[in-house]
């Protein structure tokens, strides 16, 4: 039987295979917050970057200007900084 965790992991992975297989250069900005994925670009995206991240669940967060997955977990609105709480898993390997 497979455990939350063992669930939440595999979704983070399948969404960043599907942004490594996209674009290679997209998943060095992508990092793990707990069981979210979080994408801070530098660079202006472009329209079809912008559909795709979209396509795979991803949303604008304007407060902390990221694009978040919540790779399927429910969770609350956080008060505070989640990267102050959860561990940093960066992906750009």
């Amino acid at each position: 039987m497979e455990t939350i965790q063992e669930h939440e992991n595999a979704k983070q992975l399948e969404v960043i295979h599907a942004v490594r297989n996209y674009n290679p250069e997209l998943a060095h900005s992508c990092y793990a917050v707990g069981a979210w994925i979080w994408a801070e670009f530098q660079q202006r995206l472009s329209q079809e970057e912008v559909t795709f991240l979209k396509e795979q669940g991803f949303r604008w967060n304007p407060v902390r200007r990221v694009w978040q997955n919540a790779c399927g977990v429910k969770t609350r609105r956080s008060a505070g900084d989640p990267r102050k709480k959860y561990q940093i898993i960066s992906f750009e390997n």
